[in-house]
């Protein structure tokens, strides 16, 4: 989903992905920038969090796995939390795909950030929208979800556009 998707995007299209550990995501969204002048933004700490990984500092790995795959002319690594990223963001986002921390409140605060810079018409995409991940699936349910249109799901990744404006 997330190739076909990023491969779908008009050329020169931004992609701000929340949350890259290792870079198999990152990956696939970039393998459907090749060949364009599409662009994934990879904000991630890269230092990992005593919640959900068990060991610290992984930016070395995720800069091989994405040159291993011959991806680094299409993807930057934004280093530093989300919320920071985000206070001087100024790029029209065309795909917000959001799989940072799975905290309730820091889901809403990466949508909330970040969505104001997508443009009419825009993909968000949520990961881990289950009911064993409570915190993605809850700000999915109750703020993200009704603030889209086309709504999907694919696994466990809800997604919608920004509707259009009139």
């Amino acid at each position: 989903w997330l190739f076909k998707t990023a491969r779908s995007l008009l050329d020169g299209a931004t992609i701000v992905e929340i949350g890259s550990f290792k870079g198999r995501s990152t990956c696939c969204l970039a393998f459907g920038c090749r060949g364009t002048k599409k662009h994934v933004f990879a904000i991630d700490t890269f230092e990992g969090n005593d919640v959900d990984f068990p060991y610290w500092e992984f930016f070395e790995e995720f800069w091989h796995n994405i040159a291993r795959c011959g991806l680094t002319a299409y993807v930057t690594p934004v280093q530093g939390w989300s919320s920071e990223v985000a206070k001087t963001w100024d790029k029209p986002i065309h795909m917000l795909f959001i799989d940072g921390s799975h905290q309730y409140e820091d889901v809403l605060a990466d949508f909330y950030a970040f969505f104001p810079y997508v443009v009419p018409g825009g993909i968000v995409a949520v990961h881990d929208v289950v009911e064993t991940w409570p915190g993605p699936l809850r700000a999915w349910n109750e703020h993200i979800k009704p603030r889209l249109v086309k709504i999907g799901m694919c696994s466990t990744l809800a997604y919608g556009r920004k509707p259009r404006e009139r």
